[in-house]
């Protein structure tokens, strides 16, 4: 009893620290979970308006914790891959303050993919700007989409326009048809982040492969276009100095003594005087 008593204190620290390492199983495992919503307890953000039109998609949609930001109900990702991209939209959140929420599901609810992006995002507690992206697996052909929230006159309308959703869609699917999914989500949040970068620093565009390209401002445009103006210029003006140099020095060679021709009329004539 001796010698166990001398051990109990590492034998406590051993169950310890098993026990805190099942609590953090627990934790981690909960992630993409969803919460039941009953009628009396819908779990929707407070500025939603509950009525007869909505409760019926209300009570169908996901309730979910908005700070997991990744929801993979398809089980499309690895735990790793997931982890990675947590991170990587966390940071891409609190620099830009535009919310996320990428959803994977092969049931849709009896939502068009659309309203299902729409309801996941409206009736969970996500910031009033921001963006979710879905992808739906349940199909023959997988389907994607791009929908942005808040105000319309703000910041998401501005920075994620139409034209941009679309740029992004075409980049992304690319994956998505071949089964690329994490190097997809990769891309995704890769294009959230470059385009707040864009509204910060400048203008650019997308090229065909997703990279964004610089456009040249329309005042270096201008100083360009002059300094080439004015570079082409000194060029004519050099060279026309040069061709008169050589034609006024041409001319003096015709002379060749003007002593010995005659002068008539103002006018040289061929006839040389023997003097």
């Amino acid at each position: 009893m001796v010698i166990l008593g001398g051990y109990m204190k590492y034998i406590r620290y051993i169950v310890l620290s098993f026990v805190m390492f099942f609590i953090f199983t627990i934790n981690t495992s909960a992630s993409t979970n969803t919460y039941t919503r009953t009628s009396d307890n819908l779990l929707v953000p407070s500025d939603v308006v509950v009525d007869s039109n909505n409760i019926n998609n209300i009570m169908k949609t996901p309730s979910v914790s908005s700070s997991e930001k990744l929801y993979d109900f398809a089980d499309l990702l690895t735990d790793s891959e997931e982890e990675k991209l947590i991170k990587r939209i966390n940071k891409y959140v609190n620099s830009s303050t535009i919310d996320v929420a990428i959803v994977t599901t092969n049931d849709l609810l009896g939502f068009s993919i659309d309203d299902y992006a729409y309801n996941f995002y409206d009736y969970n507690d996500f910031m009033k700007d921001g963006i979710v992206f879905v992808i739906y697996t349940g199909g023959n052909e997988p389907e994607i989409y791009m929908g942005n929230s808040g105000d319309t006159e703000g910041k998401v309308f501005t920075i994620y326009t139409d034209y941009w959703i679309n740029q992004i869609l075409d980049y992304v699917y690319k994956d998505i048809k071949v089964g690329k999914y994490y190097s997809a989500c990769n891309k995704y949040v890769d294009s959230l982040a470059a385009l707040v970068d864009v509204e910060r620093n400048g203008n650019y565009r997308m090229d065909g492969n997703g990279n964004l390209i610089k456009n040249i401002p329309w005042i270096e445009i201008v100083v360009l276009s002059l300094t080439l103006t004015f570079i082409i210029i000194v060029i004519i003006y050099s060279k026309a100095m040069s061709m008169k140099k050589l034609s006024y020095a041409d001319r003096l060679d015709d002379c060749v003594d003007k002593s010995n021709l005659m002068v008539k009329n103002n006018s040289y004539t061929n006839t040389y005087i023997n003097k």
